[in-house]
This record gives C-alpha cells, structure tokens and sequence, in this order.
C-alpha cells in the first residue's frame, strides 16, 4: 500500500461480490456483517493466490471452513 499505483488496484471496492457476502452473513444474523465480509473476502484472496503462485486448487473444504469460520459467533 506504499506504493500509490498499486494503491488503487488494492484497496477493496463495492462491488456485486461483496453485496452478495453481506447480505448472506446478514441474513445469518451475523454481527458486523460488514467487517466480517471484508475479513472472508479477504482470505479467499489469499487463499487463490497463494494456489496461483503455488500451483493446485483451491479446495471445496478449504472455503467452506472460511465461510463457517466467518458464521461464528465471537
């Protein structure tokens, strides 16, 4: 984030993606529904990118564990 050109492409943005997770942890009743979809969207990035720099897939377990982590209560 130090660098401004990268700045721009980084920094999260509203977008149909991010609606959807809301509106999902929402409807679960799960409090800060706003932090919490930052925070799961968030992983999975990391998640793809590490298989993208790494090689393999990214498996169905993998994301659904980061979706129940993010259904938890704290």
């Amino acid at each position: 984030m130090r660098h401004p050109e990268l700045r721009e492409i980084l920094v999260p943005r509203e977008n149909a993606t991010r609606e959807t997770v809301r509106a999902f942890l929402g409807a679960r009743g799960v409090a800060d529904a706003e932090g919490r979809t930052l925070t799961l969207l968030a992983c999975v990035d990391g998640l793809v990118f590490d298989r993208l720099v790494g090689g393999g897939g990214v498996l169905r377990d993998e994301i659904a564990g980061l979706v129940a982590a993010a259904l938890r209560s704290t």
